[in-house]
């Protein structure tokens, strides 16, 4: 798996295992067709789902989801700089 940057320099919430099998799976399909990611954070999951969709020399979309319910100070997931 060749990543183009250093997935730990993205904020998120994706586990190890989670990404690897999102790559995998984003490897297999895309050689169908290009592939659509809805929602986002920040954009951990396209370093491993942007690589993969590559190797099949397809697209990646990405849709950022506009309803989102943003965390406010005190909750679990507050983040300040967003």
């Amino acid at each position: 798996m060749k990543l183009g940057i250093d997935p730990d320099q993205v904020k998120g919430f994706l586990e190890k295992q989670e990404a690897e099998s999102l790559y995998q799976f984003a490897k297999k399909y895309s050689s169908i067709g290009p592939c659509l990611e809805i929602g986002s954070y920040c954009g951990k999951s396209a370093v491993y789902l942007g690589p993969a969709v590559k190797e099949n020399n397809q697209i990646l979309f990405s849709h950022r989801h506009q309803k989102v319910r943003r965390a406010t100070t005190g909750e679990e997931f507050f983040d300040p700089d967003l």
